[in-house]
């Protein structure tokens, strides 16, 4: 038997569809006789709040083997505190499902409760209505002694049991006394003999769907019903508006939260638009003179880059945090005009590269995006600077590995699609460009890059003086490893 449960308070409120709960029952009766009895309970709005005061009634409700949302008011609260209730189960649609197929397999049974004329009703006409049910036998209930009851119960053979009983003896009886009868099945079914026997109209079944058959007992038996509704409506929702009302204020404040968050995120995304960026404000990157601080903050970013936009500003913040802010990004500058300290800005360029190089080395799956980041930086650095050439030159000494990649026989992204190969002019003259269009990798879709070789002349180049003095050649702490880069 599949069981399929939620807690609905204290109690263990099952959440089988009536067809399922059927083909579990009868499935234990036939194939596991050695499991004792199984105990059927209902739960409606009335019963929860006299279960809440009542420790032995809601004892027996809580021990049951199946708790079974009775009445709409117990579906209704139980899906608004979050519990997936398909559809209520009640103690009379329970029994009449079962009966036929009870009357098919051979199982016994016994009607216990309600009046006697009631019951000798019930057992003329159940046969009639069931062809092959066996009806081992049926008492009133109004014996007081449970144990007689039980022992009646017993020589008669019956295998399941029906109990009208009024409530909480119902449940009581179900919870402790169905055990000693042998019976390997019993539930209490409320007014359902009344019902089957012709004396108590049920509501129409438009009034069952909307959860209004409790009115229509009222307007039958008024002076009956009136009292026990009202009293124990007033207290069922007392005891459950309450749980109600802060399940879902807890779960408004998940959804405002989201919309705030959300609604954060567009706001910076709408304002990166116009140029006043998110990640430029909050630009703040360390002394390059810490390498172990400037490759922390380098790999923080590339975290966060998951659009275009992104890889732009992110190349655009390390570009500056080498050259100075006076150096324009459309136009390279002039050094006869512009009182720039290049020497100064090629250190910090040969401190950046240093940077990349222990990156780009520890990349692993992310190497395409470090790549990515160091071609348009590189690239942009090309365009900026009064003297590509000393680049070039730079990056070969300083960065072998990462030279390897840019000059040797590998394709290396500028990655942005707006963007037209530069015109170096005469400072070009060791340099010579190759460029074509390529489709970006499918991790990088957001990206339409422009790949090009650059293969540098470095001839002689030891032998040449140059701003940061003598060409003093280093090598790198980590070697470039080329199965760490994606396929492009």
């Amino acid at each position: 038997m599949v069981l399929a449960t939620s807690a609905f308070f204290g109690l263990k409120l099952d959440l089988r569809a009536q067809e399922t709960l059927c083909d579990d029952i009868c499935d234990r009766l036939k194939n596991r006789p050695q499991d004792g009895c199984f105990r059927h309970q209902c739960l409606n709005a009335v019963k929860l709040p006299q279960a809440q005061k009542h420790a032995e009634l809601y004892h027996a409700l809580q021990n049951a083997d199946c708790l079974s949302p009775d009445g709409m008011g117990i579906v209704w609260a139980a899906r608004l505190i979050g519990i997936p209730v398909g559809q209520r189960v009640t103690g009379i649609d329970l029994m009449t499902a079962l009966l036929p197929r009870f009357a098919k397999s051979g199982v016994r049974v016994f009607l216990l409760g309600a009046k006697l004329d009631v019951v000798d009703t019930l057992q003329k006409k159940l046969p009639i209505r069931y062809p092959g049910l066996v009806i081992a036998g049926a008492h009133h209930g109004y014996e007081l002694d449970d144990d007689k009851l039980a022992a009646v119960i017993r020589e008669s053979g019956a295998d399941a049991l029906f109990v009208a009983l009024p409530s909480p003896r119902k449940e009581l009886f179900v919870d402790t006394i169905a055990p000693k009868t042998g019976c390997r099945f019993a539930m209490g079914v409320g007014g359902a003999f009344d019902v089957l026997a012709g004396e108590v109209h049920r509501a129409p079944v438009p009034w069952q769907k909307c959860g209004l058959e409790f009115l229509w007992r009222i307007l039958c038996q008024p002076r009956r019903m009136m009292p026990r509704y009202a009293r124990g409506l007033v207290r069922f929702t007392k005891l459950t508006v309450p749980v109600i009302f802060r399940y879902q204020a807890k779960r408004l404040a998940k959804r405002t939260a989201v919309v705030l968050m959300l609604g954060g995120v567009l706001g910076a995304v709408m304002n990166s638009s116009d140029g006043n960026s998110v990640w430029a404000a909050t630009f703040d990157p360390p002394d390059l003179s810490d390498p172990q601080a400037a490759e922390n903050w380098i790999k923080d970013r590339m975290v966060q880059v998951t659009t275009r936009d992104d890889l732009s500003q992110t190349i655009d913040d390390i570009v500056s945090w080498v050259l100075p802010a006076e150096v324009s990004r459309e136009n390279a500058p002039d050094g006869a005009e512009n009182p720039i300290d290049w020497d100064g800005v090629d250190v910090s360029i040969k401190a950046l590269l240093t940077v990349f190089q222990t990156v780009l080395k520890v990349s692993g799956a992310n190497s395409f995006l470090i790549e990515a980041v160091i071609g348009g930086v590189i690239g942009r650095l090309l365009d900026l600077h009064p003297d590509p050439d000393r680049v070039a030159r730079l990056i070969t000494i300083t960065a072998p590995n990462l030279a390897n990649a840019i000059f040797g026989n590998r394709q290396v992204a500028l990655f942005d699609a707006d963007r037209t190969l530069p015109v170096w002019g005469a400072n070009l003259s060791n340099v010579s460009v190759i460029s074509h269009q390529t489709a970006p990798p499918e991790k990088d879709r957001f990206v339409q890059p422009f790949l090009y070789w650059i293969e540098p002349n470095t001839e002689d180049f030891k032998s040449e003086a140059s701003s940061w003095g003598g060409s003093e050649s280093e090598e790198s702490a980590f070697d470039f490893v080329s199965e760490d880069a994606s396929p492009r």
